[in-house]
């Protein structure tokens, strides 16, 4: 699922997060917060306190803005609250707890909107916070975990009783293996569709992927306009470059991971069913793994990816017309104008050989 990207990681606007707010425009730092418990904004850079019953079924609303999808440790994401103006990390209750998924995409952006109970407990001064936990270790600095949080009050709500808040957390679900889980092939490309339809959006384009080189390439076109992203993944870096403006973008990757499916390959993605009528006319019969919201779709046979949906809208990524590399090396070389960057965007600790690496061999300045 690919949509222009953002530097940031998590944002939140319903209950509208603490201190500004900005999602328009690559590289808003308002989505860039780490320190516990609230990314280092206190009550007192809050532009509003959201007033809601207590008890009753609410949408928490936020954006992943950059996926940081670790396999060796995946990661969660989680809602949680606490009474106070400025509660500490220990005061912090798990409403709800989910996985991150794999898009596949380093520069993906993933709309949540996750309901939730509010606790049946009135309070003037309290706070509702959304963390992502990365676990990833390209990540740490200032910690793996990202933190919003919003300043809310808590009424009686006239049709529920107040009760304390269950503050107890969720079992944790046992994962399980399957025979079906697979990989894709190792050098293939697909063409895909992403269609949005809550927000009118359509991309359409191709994805190059080799896992013998570890390098990537997705062209893709949105709104009129077109992009390319360039992925190296040896040497850590991601161009994104917009064709029509001719501007290009240097960002800093994570670690490279290959394009699997299922627990077996730690993808956080438990076997739903196995040679099934495809939701796309691209293959006849389909494997399925779903990770909470999403539903994954592989080819059977092949392992090619066929669909990747959510199940709580008609957001949608279609993939079809695979076809197998090896590809030419010039799939894989960026455009001229992208060469000339000297900023890398999100490169915040990279590993020491990656950083020595970026600033002897390329001389790239870390932003």
């Amino acid at each position: 699922m690919c949509v222009p990207p953002t530097l940031g990681h998590l944002c939140l606007w319903q209950p509208m997060q603490r201190g500004n707010f900005s999602i328009s425009t690559p590289g808003s730092h308002d989505c860039y917060r780490k320190l516990a418990p609230c990314g280092g904004y206190n009550s007192s850079t809050s532009k509003q306190r959201t007033t809601l019953e207590a008890g009753t079924m609410y949408s928490v609303r936020f954006q992943q803005h950059l996926n940081h999808y670790y396999p060796p440790n995946p990661g969660t994401l989680d809602i949680s609250f606490a009474v106070g103006l400025d509660p500490p990390e220990q005061d912090f209750r798990t409403l709800v707890s989910f996985n991150d998924y794999n898009p596949m995409n380093h520069n993906t952006q993933t709309n949540f909107s996750i309901p939730i109970q509010l606790p049946n407990q009135q309070c003037d001064q309290c706070v509702l916070r959304v963390r992502y936990l990365t676990n990833n270790a390209d990540e740490e600095d200032q910690g793996k975990t990202f933190h919003q949080c919003s300043d809310i009050q808590l009424t009686k709500s006239p049709t529920n009783a107040i009760h304390p808040v269950f503050d107890e957390k969720p079992p944790a679900k046992q994962q399980k293996n399957d025979p079906h889980d697979c990989c894709t092939p190792p050098s293939f490309q697909t063409y895909f569709i992403h269609h949005i339809p809550d927000i009118d959006y359509t991309s359409s384009g191709v994805i190059y992927y080799d896992q013998p080189s570890e390098q990537m390439r997705i062209s893709l076109q949105a709104d009129g306009v077109k992009y390319n992203m360039w992925m190296n993944f040896t040497s850590g870096m991601q161009y994104y470059h917009n064709v029509n403006n001719k501007t290009c973008i240097l960002f800093g990757l994570d670690l490279w991971n290959d394009w699997c499916y299922g627990n077996t390959f730690n993808q956080s993605e438990d076997f739903l069913a196995a040679n099934v009528s495809c939701s796309s006319s691209t293959f006849a019969f389909c494997n399925q793994w779903q990770n909470g919201d999403f539903l994954f779709e592989s080819s059977s046979p092949g392992c090619y990816p066929a669909a990747l949906s959510r199940t709580s809208s008609a957001e949608r990524t279609a993939y079809f017309g695979a076809k197998n590399g090896p590809f030419p090396k010039e799939v894989f070389q960026p455009d001229p104008i992208c060469l000339k960057q000297t900023v890398m965007k999100h490169a915040h600790n990279p590993s020491a050989t990656l950083l020595k690496h970026l600033l002897q061999e390329h001389k790239i300045l870390l932003d």
